[in-house]
């Protein structure tokens, strides 16, 4: 019998935001680290069978913050975790914080010496990645490429303000230890279709072992409304690219399913060797961000496409998910980014305009 996995809001249905995902060998345990929210600095929840997730009550970076970060309450996002290198043990987490003299987001690591879960503590006495006051640096995720055997950091970059059409999605590579930068930024991608409404972060870079493709997940549009999206690009030339980008998302809202601005994503293998998608999908508009799974398949060259629609407050069977979404749903189509941005169809979203939430959060970034 096929093994079953909550979907969507069932997996995480507490605000947590920006799910990165960890898988520890060890304990044979994924733990998901989200944004700051729930009294919390960096939240955790864990799973051993990607269907019943236990929320840690602890907060994983519980402080004190360094004196390089302003110690704004709301402004560590987007947590990663991986091993530390060169076999020293412990878990390195990378986060988004505030610079305490510009405002601006940059990028802090911390450590924890033998638990994932943490606590873990600040472990550099400046950024890992700061731009100072040309604007802001958030969204890490750190990447082992298996061509080179070198670690990578992706990232996003704000040129001057938040929106634009500039680069915004970067690589640069990591020192040994993890805790410093070598080299060049490289340049991966910027927005190029309208319903990106010129705004893309929360990269998140994986390699498709049987094609050689490197694929960039992403988020683009306003996390506050209906507008998110998350897309992809994607290499056949190597690390550096260049990625081509479909003109339609990988996942949007869909009215009838129940999923509004799904974002914020990261790719893992999880249970029976399957790849799954796992994000945030708000409950409703400026709301909480619920932490949502779906199982992600692979063409041939490594495209990545849905087995079905993701549809909120189902249980999914693996492996007959399409067969269900059109017991329940026939062939209802999703509601397509383009109905979002002029305002019609699906009653999420304000017309592709950027929420009262995102300007205030714009305006910390920019102050």
């Amino acid at each position: 019998m096929p093994m079953t996995s909550d979907n969507l809001a069932a997996v995480i249905s507490h605000d947590f935001a920006d799910p990165g995902v960890f898988y520890d060998r060890a304990s044979q345990t994924w733990y998901a680290f989200g944004t700051n929210g729930n009294g919390k600095n960096i939240q955790c929840s864990f799973t051993k069978d990607f269907c019943s997730w236990t929320h840690h009550e602890h907060d994983c970076l519980p402080g004190p913050l360094p004196p390089y970060q302003a110690g704004v309450p709301g402004f560590l996002w987007a947590p990663e975790v991986i091993e530390a290198p060169q076999g020293r043990g412990g878990y390195l987490m990378y986060v988004s914080c505030q610079d305490s003299i510009y405002k601006k987001q940059c990028i802090g690591v911390a450590y924890s010496d033998n638990d994932p879960r943490g606590p873990y503590r600040w472990i550099t006495d400046r950024p890992l990645i700061s731009r100072g006051q040309t604007g802001g640096t958030l969204d890490p995720q750190p990447f082992e490429d298996p061509a080179s055997g070198k670690r990578y950091l992706v990232y996003k970059s704000d040129w001057d303000s938040m929106y634009t059409k500039h680069p915004q999605l970067w690589l640069s590579e990591l020192a040994p230890d993890g805790l410093s930068l070598v080299g060049d930024m490289h340049p991966l991608q910027g927005p190029k279709h309208a319903y990106q409404n010129g705004l893309l972060e929360a990269p998140y870079l994986f390699h498709h072992p049987p094609s050689n493709a490197y694929i960039l997940f992403f988020s683009s549009g306003t996390f506050t409304n209906g507008s998110y999206a998350t897309s992809y690009a994607i290499s056949h030339n190597g690390l550096f690219g260049p990625y081509e980008c479909p003109n339609r998302p990988l996942l949007e809202t869909d009215k009838a399913r129940s999923v509004m601005g799904p974002g914020g994503a990261a790719v893992v293998k999880g249970v029976e060797d399957e790849y799954f998608i796992v994000f945030h999908a708000l409950e409703r508009e400026e709301g909480n961000r619920r932490t949502c799974i779906q199982r992600l398949c692979f063409a041939q060259d490594g495209t990545p496409h849905l087995p079905s629609r993701p549809n909120c407050g189902k249980r999914l069977r693996l492996g007959a998910e399409q067969e269900d979404d059109m017991h329940h749903f026939g062939n209802q189509p999703s509601v397509p980014a383009s109905a979002i941005e002029s305002g019609s169809g699906s009653g999420f979203g304000s017309g592709g305009s950027i929420s009262k939430l995102l300007n205030k959060v714009k305006n910390k970034l920019d102050s």
